[in-house]
């Protein structure tokens, strides 16, 4: 079977949980005889492979950036509808089409088209909403009081989303959505042929061993407001006066670094750490050596590869309850789940994995099992295939 996959970043560029999914579906799919290839963005720069075409965004300015993403990109258009017509695949793999969604859509016309919905932005323009009552699923007058709309921002926001939701459910055969509750989201906003498949991970389930010695608490993730992140320093400013031998390790890299260096700094945290990013051999390395590893986000995650990654390595997590986070993290069975926002409810979850390594083991060890149950490479790519060949033509 021949596949495109189509993503707005060139996996390289922006290596976050879209782009190492489609990395690692790739090379499973290849492992299983299928000719995989890739269309994707760049602002760096073009590229062109027998197996991937990367298109490079070009505009004299940001005005006529943003018409384009709003309105059209003839240019893009031209040349990715040329590519599938040269190309002729039997599936197109759709994943994030946020920056040229109505060019990109129109270009796909015709085509077995499928996409999997990495996060909720498809739905709700605020979805990135970092407040502690998330606009993301609320109404458009929340946002506003929130100060995530104002009328410019909600005017170009409704027209994106209404045209990329109506070609949306035209062109888009089927719908695959990484946990459950997004899939019902995708399903009360009238999206139809909505599949569940859970992410998996390519890293292997680590041995079952003794946890390091030192109560090291783990975050992985970019460093952008709507993580958590300044949350997760606050609530652990309070752990550390209790259990002055914790550290936290931040591995990662955004916007919000400076700042949260600097918060670090007013604060007086000796025991956090910035890493920076790492592949997966570095990553490898740093659940190794942690006791806990923390998502603590604050808009609606779907099913973020850090869990899949902290329960193959059996580590516990203490995770804000939002999205699909509940889905894969049981409270007091894998993990600790706490109301997103709330840094006295993460530090008292905290507080126990740290202190007591037999705890912390026993939850990981869940984890471990219970990754087991949700499926791996294998699995995932051949109900991937069995979503591809039921696709009607």
């Amino acid at each position: 079977m021949k596949i495109l996959m189509v993503n707005d970043h060139r996996p390289e560029d922006v290596l976050g949980g879209t782009e190492r999914y489609i990395l690692d579906v790739t090379a499973a799919l290849e492992e299983r005889g299928h000719q995989v290839h890739l269309f994707a963005m760049s602002d760096s720069g073009s590229e062109t492979t027998v197996s991937r075409y990367i298109f490079r965004v070009r505009a004299p300015n940001l005005v006529a950036l943003n018409l384009k993403r709003t309105f059209f990109y003839p240019k893009l258009y031209r040349t990715l509808r040329g590519y599938v017509r040269e190309l002729r695949p039997d599936v197109v793999h759709l994943h994030n089409n946020y920056r040229f969604a109505i060019t990109v859509n129109l270009a796909l016309r015709g085509q077995r088209v499928v996409q999997t919905v990495h996060d909720y932005t498809a739905l709700y323009p605020t979805a990135f909403c970092a407040r502690e009552r998330s606009c993301a699923g609320r109404s458009p007058l929340v946002a506003w009081r929130h100060g995530c709309l104002n009328w410019k921002v909600l005017l170009a926001a409704g027209w994106l989303l209404y045209n990329r939701r109506f070609l949306d459910r035209r062109i888009v055969r089927r719908f695959i959505a990484p946990s459950r509750d997004l899939a019902g989201h995708l399903e009360k906003r009238g999206y139809r042929d909505v599949h569940h498949l859970p992410n998996f991970t390519s890293v292997p389930i680590a041995p079952d061993e003794p946890l390091p010695e030192k109560p090291v608490i783990l975050y992985v993730g970019s460093l952008i407001a709507h993580k958590g992140v300044d949350v997760l320093l606050r609530a652990f400013s309070r752990v550390a006066r209790e259990i002055p031998e914790a550290t936290l390790w931040l591995v990662g890299s955004g916007p919000e670094e400076k700042r949260l260096r600097e918060l670090v700094e007013e604060m007086g945290l000796s025991g956090v750490r910035f890493l920076g990013q790492h592949d997966h051999e570095g990553l490898a390395r740093f659940y190794r050596a942690a006791r806990v590893v923390v998502i603590p986000s604050l808009w609606l995650e779907n099913a973020p590869l850090v869990a899949y990654e902290a329960m193959a390595h059996g580590r516990a997590i203490v995770a804000s309850a939002v999205g699909g986070l509940p889905e894969l993290v049981t409270d007091g069975d894998n993990g600790y789940l706490f109301v997103r926002g709330d840094v006295p409810a993460l530090a008292a979850k905290l507080g126990p994995v740290l202190v007591d390594a037999g705890l912390a083991a026993l939850l990981g060890a869940r984890g471990r099992q219970r990754l087991r149950t949700l499926g791996n490479r294998g699995v995932h790519a051949n109900q991937l295939q069995q979503t591809y060949t039921s696709v009607p033509p």
